[in-house]
């Protein structure tokens, strides 16, 4: 995809794009404060700055050629921009709130998180459109005088908000007979993984696989919850799981968790390093 989307925007479609996206933005009052390289823009109202990727806007723009995705954009800014406005105060800025999920030497010291399990770390952070997160740093709750615990709270009840909403798919897998297996795929791809994290997943999830039900989510990008296997099957499926990890643009864990209506435990966990 990467290598296809250089062969697509070529130096002329990153230039009309870019004169696009500028003046997309000076309609709105904004402005590109610094360009930190080919598609990541560091953006300003004149007060605040927020910086953003628009690599998958360029990309799409150009597939159609369709000026108007430039100022699709501009407005997605504007929102973001807004929201900053809302997190002066936790009482106007709690409805934004949510967590992702990183592996732990992604985290940073200033991140607001928490351990989940494995080497998997809840981040806190917020989203303007339920597409992309932010992270929220340790100031926030300075200003706010709020606690980590009650950041978790609330973020916890949006992602089982979020999880609701979330497309779920069921299929079979070949040559297992009985085995479901449900593939979930939130609004944004930033939230996917780390719905495995909320409070009702486990229930939510076992109205619709059974009451023990194993979960992979090799990527950030995709979580796979499976009615419970016998070892043999999930050797199969451990092939798969390693192999969307090893080619993940943002792998996240080779770990299979098991949940049960005693909690959440690791059940296996396949190597990362090809043998």
């Amino acid at each position: 995809m990467e290598d296809f989307s250089e062969l697509l925007v070529d130096p002329k479609t990153d230039e009309r794009f870019n004169k696009l996206f500028r003046n997309a933005l000076k309609k709105n009052k904004l402005s590109v404060a610094k360009r930190g390289s080919k598609d990541y823009y560091i953006v300003t109202n004149g007060n605040d700055t927020l910086g953003f990727d628009i690599s998958a806007e360029k990309y799409e723009y150009a597939k159609s050629r369709d000026p108007y995705i430039a100022d699709r954009l501009a407005e997605r800014i504007i929102n973001e921009f807004d929201i900053l406005i809302r997190l002066v105060s936790f009482t106007n800025g709690q409805e934004f709130l949510r967590y992702t999920v990183v592996r732990s030497e992604l985290v940073s010291k200033d991140m607001i998180c928490e351990d989940f399990m494995g080497n998997l770390k809840k981040v806190i952070c917020y989203t303007a459109d339920n597409v992309h997160a932010r992270y929220i740093n340790e100031g926030y709750m300075k200003k706010w005088d709020v606690p980590k615990e009650v950041l978790f709270s609330v973020a916890d009840r949006n992602m089982c908000r979020l999880l609701r909403k979330t497309d779920i798919s069921e299929s079979s897998l070949n040559g297992a007979a009985g085995l479901k297996c449900l593939d979930l795929k939130a609004e944004g791809n930033d939230f996917t993984a780390a719905l495995m994290m909320c409070a009702d997943f486990y229930s939510y999830l076992a109205d619709k696989i059974g009451h023990r039900f194993l979960v992979a989510a090799p990527s950030k990008d995709n979580i796979i919850v499976m009615s419970e296997v016998t070892n043999n099957v999930l050797e199969r499926l451990g092939a798969a799981i390693v192999g969307e990890y090893r080619w993940a643009s943002r792998p996240l864990t080779t770990d299979i968790f098991l949940y049960t209506s005693m909690g959440t435990e690791i059940a296996g966990h396949f190597s990362e390093i090809e043998t």
